[in-house]
């Protein structure tokens, strides 16, 4: 509890009241604020969706629409044969309802939605009774798509779709919608379509808001990014360590003066009111070569006072927010914190101005972070598990929220998310992995064996008891040779069960692995601590669903499709042309590295010389910049330092720094997750702003490729970038691992200094 929520409830009268309203007051001052920034930022979004349609980059739209395709193509075919295989009493059936007025639902056909208006209860169930045999179907067609491409073109062959699983369901259900309202329609009308709807019977016009609802969908994302930041903020600026309050922290004391910031933080608040009232009589802009073809996008990056101005906005909010007393300072940072992340005007050019779908990456970062934040370990391995399967690339920021723990020498949460986040994943490839009746109940029989000896060891306590007493008994009754000789005996014979067991299995053709689980259930639940039964069952289950899918005829074209493939299908340094300025860009271009060029070997131990391609050097750096990520993140969380909001930043920066085949659109996510340094100090919110600037200079320069006439001046300055802004980003990697591995001063207030 925070000093002024104590306060709450142990000062006196007087006190109360003045924190009780001082607490209305700010509450009314960030329900009025989240209010009117959810509202412009709706209308931003949309607005710069309009403004941008010269530079939608549709190639990506149409891909979710030949994709999604495939899937409904596979799902009708199933309709067709379960057309087929209907017995003459399911056709009277149909032949009633159709007589009813009421057909049944099909993929082409299937009426209402399950959110069309009116929205209640009764019509939601009746919706779905009458819209489950389509779902069933299409989800049906979404597995066979893999299975059928995976036949077709084998392991290493050229599938044509890179989409992980959800990421393929949800473009689906989006193509399934268009191509229901809009029938005909397989590509994005760039300009308005008119198409006959039999449903209707009347024409309609497609336009470029048929992909409004993924647009909703980003947009949802975005705002649980913007809500896990909030909560983030203000939960890891509230904490301290406990050696801190051992000693008396000057911030914990009674005096309110005690408890403002540092008073160098109004410097910025004071310079700014002065700009202000200097602005209408200062003007600072470059001078465009064409002024009558400028752009509004133009005019603002070629005015250094707006720049100026901008900057000095930013700063001046954030100094203010961290200048308040602490009882009110956290939630403020928040707010301006999940401000900054909702209105990102990178992130608003990746899902609007494209569009992406790379903003389905985050939500799912943070909410896991939060969750960990908050010990639910297990919930927050399953929401990784879950998100890999929209974006492959979480993948690679994940490990520091499932190895932290371990490194900060807890390893029963480490188990819980390592354990949740198989769990998660597993439930999503369910379709593939369990592919016939036997896996299916070879998984239930695990898992109620494993529950009942977890059932079983509740009775441990009463056991080991009784072992004790009539250990006792013996020590005092026998010499004690004789009584470690039983002691040992026995350790022996279960040794040896467990030894006949497991070679036993093996024999039977039973695969090692399997067989070691199956003795490992038997004893594990005995020795393991109670909070951690609930993870052993999840992991009972998780386990035997993962080895049915290797050891039982499982399918593995989802990952060899969903996130093999991608990497395979772009063999360059990276993707788009001469966009995004990162490591990879600076040795290709500066160089002449390319992609499969031998740069280096290393030697390993127990492996011997090991050649390094480019792609390899740089994963390699990666993966060494990630444990030391996640060294700094378990030694942050240890000591509930702020600083292990660094430590979530700093990965997004290096992905998107270190690694080949990179995109220019992915610097968005570092800065919309850069969000977070606005919990650690002002100085470290400027890293967050620089983030920002640079990923709309990247994303911008290659969008405004698609039609420079938008913006001729900012195209020209952005073309100009590349690759040399390499050098910062880089430089700027470099700042955000050494800040992560920095811990803050133990026995001192820090002080802020601009």
């Amino acid at each position: 509890m925070t000093s002024g929520g104590r306060e709450l409830f142990t000062g006196s009268m007087r006190t109360r009241a003045i924190c009780l309203s001082a607490w209305a007051f700010v509450i009314a001052i960030l329900l009025y604020w989240a209010w009117r920034m959810v509202g412009l930022g709706i209308d931003l979004k949309q607005d710069f969706w309009v403004y941008s349609t010269p530079n939608h980059g549709i190639m990506d739209v149409n891909n979710a629409l030949d994709n999604g395709g495939r899937v409904l193509r596979e799902a009708e075919s199933i309709a067709d044969d379960d057309e087929r295989r209907k017995t003459p009493g399911q056709r009277r059936q149909e032949a009633d309802q159709i007589a009813a007025g009421h057909p049944p639902a099909t993929i082409a056909h299937p009426g209402p939605g399950l959110f069309d208006s009116p929205v209640n209860f009764q019509n939601f169930h009746d919706r779905w009774k009458h819209l489950k045999p389509v779902y069933g179907q299409i989800l049906r067609g979404w597995v066979q798509t893999y299975e059928h491409l995976y036949r077709n073109d084998g392991p290493a062959g050229d599938f044509g779709m890179d989409y992980p699983p959800m990421r393929l369901l949800i473009l689906s259900l989006w193509t399934w919608n268009v191509q229901t309202n809009y029938p005909g329609i397989t590509a994005y009308p760039r300009t308005p379509r008119r198409v006959f709807n039999p449903d209707t019977n009347r024409s309609v016009v497609a336009t470029m808001d048929i992909v409004q609802p993924l647009l909703k969908f980003n947009m949802l994302c975005e705002g649980v990014s913007a809500l896990a930041i909030f909560v983030l903020v203000w939960l890891w600026m509230e904490r301290r360590g406990p050696d801190r309050s051992a000693i008396g922290d000057p911030a914990d004391s009674s005096s309110w003066p005690s408890r403002w910031g540092d008073p160098m933080l109004l410097a910025p608040v004071v310079i700014f009111g002065i700009c202000t009232l200097l602005r209408p009589h200062v003007s600072w802009r470059m001078s465009l070569p064409h002024e009558a073809g400028v752009s509004l996008i133009d005019v603002r990056i070629s005015s250094m006072g707006w720049w100026f101005f901008l900057l000095l906005r930013f700063l001046s909010v954030v100094c203010l927010a961290r200048f308040l007393p602490r009882p009110f300072r956290a939630p403020m940072c928040a707010m301006v914190a999940a401000t900054m992340a909702w209105l990102n005007p990178a992130s608003m050019l990746d899902t609007f101005g494209w569009p992406q779908w790379d903003c389905w990456l985050p939500p799912f970062f943070l909410v896991a972070a939060v969750l960990l934040t908050l010990n639910w370990w297990i919930a927050a391995g399953i929401l990784l598990g879950v998100g890999c399967m929209f974006k492959g690339q979480l993948l690679f920021v994940s490990p520091v929220l499932i190895i932290c723990p371990l490194l900060a020498g807890w390893p029963g949460r480490f188990f819980r998310i390592a354990t949740g986040f198989i769990a998660g994943a597993g439930m999503i490839v369910w379709p593939w992995l369990v592919t016939n009746a036997s896996a299916g109940r070879w998984i239930f029989l695990t898992f109620t064996i494993a529950a009942c000896f977890c059932l079983l060891s509740v009775t441990r306590r009463f056991v080991w008891r009784q072992f004790r007493q009539t250990w006792r008994t013996l020590a005092a009754d026998l010499p004690a040779t004789l009584t470690y000789t039983i002691l040992l005996s026995a350790a022996g014979v279960l040794l040896a069960v467990c030894c006949l067991i497991f070679l036993t299995a093996v024999h039977r053709g039973i695969p090692p692995i399997v067989a070691l689980l199956a003795v490992v259930i038997l004893l594990v639940p005995w020795f393991l601590p109670r909070r951690l039964i609930g993870a052993w069952l999840l992991f009972a289950f998780a386990a035997p669903l993962w080895l049915v899918g290797i050891y039982a005829g499982g399918s593995r074209s989802w990952w060899d499709i969903g996130f093999m493939y991608g990497a395979r299908r772009h063999p360059v340094m990276q993707l788009g042309t001469n966009s995004l300025s990162n490591l990879s860009s600076l040795l290709h271009d500066r160089y002449g590295w390319e992609l499969r060029d031998v740069i280096t070997t290393l030697n390993l131990p127990f492996i011997g010389p090991t050649p390094l391609d480019s792609q390899s050097f740089c994963a390699t750096l990666f993966i060494v910049a990630i444990l030391l990520c996640s060294i700094a993140a378990a030694m942050h969380l240890r000591r509930k330092d702020p600083r292990f909001l660094i430590a979530l930043v700093a990965p997004w920066v290096l992905f998107t720094v270190l690694l080949t085949q990179m995109a220019s659109r992915y610097t968005t996510l570092p800065a919309v997750v850069a969000s977070l340094l606005i919990g650690v100090s002002a100085e470290m919110s400027l890293l967050a702003f620089l983030q920002t600037v640079l990923a709309c200079t990247m994303l911008g320069n290659q969008m405004l490729k698609f039609s420079p006439a938008t913006a001729p001046v900012a195209f020209s300055i952005t073309q100009r970038t590349y690759p040399d802004l390499a050098w910062l980003m880089v430089l700027l990697a470099a700042v955000f691992l050494v800040s992560a591995l920095m811990p803050s001063l133990k026995w001192r207030r820090p002080v802020e200094v601009l």
